[in-house]
């Protein structure tokens, strides 16, 4: 956790402040780290994640299964602390940025704060314009982003599979074992662009969409 903490610290002087955006911070991403004795957080996502690469890439997610990764362990950091690692620190402030915003929904604070405090606030809601939310929960709205029963895909997903994208004809050709898929994914570290991960994540989110619709 403490990727997720480090960036509060260094850029709040006040360390109250620090931990209040961490903790709202953490209520955000806790089914990541909440564990059963059958399944981890953050398997949801990787599953997610194995069904886009399935649907938008099959070669590359059939080529992942043969090497046994078909369940996407490879990419359990990336989604667990939100590419902090693979991301310069500046870069990744900036995705977490672009991110917040694309995904955002004028409704979704609601989630974080206490049950009572949900309580007195529900009788004031009203009816919201789409305009409202941010450009990746728009498309979600217009076209419904479903994975089964798990709901709406988050962006986080297609940032991964954007990554594995742009890497793919290295990972078909070079990756022989899991290790090998490791090995490549680890020397892209620090060395991806925020701006164009998030553009390429939503070019294969609309992608994903349009199939999924015609399916």
């Amino acid at each position: 956790m403490s990727d997720l903490c480090s960036p509060m610290i260094m850029i709040l002087d006040d360390e109250a402040d620090a931990f209040w955006c961490f903790e709202r911070l953490m209520r955000k991403l806790r089914g990541n780290f909440r564990c059963t004795d059958s399944s981890v957080g953050v398997e949801t996502q990787l599953t997610s994640l194995a069904s886009v690469i399935h649907i938008l890439d099959p070669k590359l997610h059939q080529h992942i299964e043969a090497l046994g990764g078909g369940d996407y362990l490879f990419a359990f950091r990336m989604l667990m602390v939100l590419f902090r690692r693979e991301f310069s620190f500046g870069d990744s402030l900036y995705l977490w940025e672009m991110m917040w915003a694309l995904e955002y929904d004028p409704d979704l604070y609601c989630m974080y704060e206490e049950p009572e405090s949900m309580g007195r606030s529900e009788g004031s809601k009203k009816p919201k314009s789409s305009r409202q939310f941010g450009k990746f929960e728009r498309e979600n709205m217009k076209n419904g982003g479903n994975v089964g029963d798990q709901g709406p895909v988050p962006i986080s997903v297609f940032l991964v599979a954007s990554v594995l994208k742009e890497k793919s004809t290295k990972l078909l050709t070079e990756a022989r074992g899991l290790d090998d898929v490791v090995k490549i994914l680890n020397d892209i570290t620090g060395n991806l662009d925020a701006k164009k991960a998030c553009t390429g994540a939503m070019k294969l989110h609309k992608r994903y969409l349009r199939k999924v619709k015609t399916a």
